[in-house]
C-alpha cells in the first residue's frame, strides 16, 4: 500500500478524513476470518481495481472519463472526469476513491481543508490573489511548497479536488517500459514487451512485495508469469457471478497442516474446508460432478 501510495502521487488525507471513509488508498487489504474467536485463521485479500472487461463503472460515466484502452486496461481521463461518482456508486468492489479535498495543495488540517481562500492568507498574501497570478501554486507556505513538490513523482499526474482515480496498474511504467522498447528496436517491428527479455515492467505493489504475492505481466502470452498462474486450478474471480469480467485473478489459499501437531485430530482441515463441506455449495453424497472446470 506504501509503494502504491508513493509511485503514484495518492494523497495522505489524515486520521480525520479516513474516519469519514474518505481514505485515497488505491490498493487495500481486505482480512477474512473463519472458525473460533479464541483461534480463528485469518486470510489478506489485497483488492485493487479488476480492470474488468465487462466495466459497470464505464457504462454510467456521461462523460467518458473512464473507459478501456487498446491493452485492456480500465484508465482514468482525470482532466475529463466532473466527478459525478457515479462509477464508485456502480462498482461492485468499491475500490474507486473520491477526491474531496485539494489534499495535496494544503496541509492537512481540518481548518485550513474547509478554510475559504477568500478570508485566508499564506505568506502576508490573501489566497485568491496567490491563485490569480499562479494558479498551480499550492496553498502552502513558500518553502513548505517547494518540499512538497520534491515528494511527488514527476511521471504521474497531481490529481486535484472533485475527481475520481483509481488502480492504473501503474501505467506510466508501462508506457515507459513501452518507449525504451521503441528506441531500443528503432527501425524494426519488434517492439512487444516479453518476460524472456526482461521488458515487462513491474507494479509498485509487485515490486515491493517480500513474498512475491503479486504477479503481473501480458496475459496475451502463453509463456509468461501470469498466464500460466491463471492455467492453475486455485485460480478464481472476485464476484465473478455478477459477470464484470474481472481481469484481476486470485489464487485459493492452500494449508497444509503438520499432521503431528497435538490438536491435529480435533481439527483435520482448515476451518475454511470444513465450513465449505457444510455451506451450502459442498458437493454432498450423491451429487454429480461439475460441468466444467470452475463450475460450482
Amino acid at each position: 500500500m506504501i509503494a502504491c501510495q508513493s509511485e503514484n502521487n495518492v494523497p495522505i488525507v489524515g486520521k480525520e478524513m479516513v474516519g469519514k471513509s474518505r481514505e485515497m488508498h488505491w490498493i487495500r487489504l481486505d482480512r477474512y476470518y473463519a472458525g473460533p474467536v479464541e483461534d480463528p485463521q485469518a486470510v489478506a485479500q489485497p483488492m485493487l481495481c479488476q480492470h474488468c472487461e465487462a466495466a459497470p463503472c464505464e457504462s454510467v460515466c456521461p462523460v467518458n472519463a473512464t473507459s478501456h484502452d487498446d491493452e485492456g486496461l480500465n484508465v482514468m481521463t482525470y482532466n475529463r472526469c466532473v466527478g459525478t461518482r457515479y462509477c464508485s456508486n456502480n462498482c461492485p468492489y468499491k475500490v474507486r476513491r473520491f477526491n474531496f479535498f485539494d489534499y495535496n495543495r494544503h496541509p492537512l488540517n481540518h481548518q485550513f481543508l474547509y478554510r475559504s481562500p477568500l478570508v485566508a492568507k499564506t505568506d502576508g498574501e490573501w489566497e485568491l490573489l496567490r491563485w490569480l497570478k499562479n494558479p498551480d501554486k499550492g496553498n502552502l507556505p513558500e518553502d513548505e511548497w517547494q518540499l512538497a513538490k520534491l515528494v511527488k513523482n514527476p511521471d504521474v499526474s497531481v490529481r486535484m479536488r472533485g475527481v475520481m482515480e483509481k488502480c492504473s496498474f501503474c501505467l506510466q511504467r508501462i508506457e515507459q517500459a513501452k518507449i525504451a522498447a521503441k528506441v531500443k528496436a528503432r527501425d524494426t517491428d519488434h517492439i512487444r514487451l516479453t518476460e524472456k527479455e526482461g521488458t515487462v515492467p513491474k507494479t509498485a505493489c509487485q515490486q515491493a512485495c517480500p513474498a512475491e504475492a503479486i504477479v503481473f505481466g501480458d496475459m496475451a502470452d502463453p509463456a509468461s508469469s501470469v498466464s500460466k498462474a491463471k492455467e492453475q486450478e486455485r485460480t478464481y474471480k472476485v464476484l465473478e457471478f455478477l459477470l464484470t469480467k474481472p481481469r484481476t485473478t486470485y489464487l485459493a489459499r492452500v494449508r497444509n497442516p503438520n499432521p503431528a501437531m497435538p490438536d491435529s485430530k480435533e481439527h483435520p482441515l482448515p476451518y475454511t474446508s470444513e465450513e465449505f463441506n457444510k455451506g451450502p455449495f459442498s458437493p454432498g453424497e450423491g451429487a454429480e460432478e461439475p460441468a466444467e472446470k470452475g463450475a460450482l
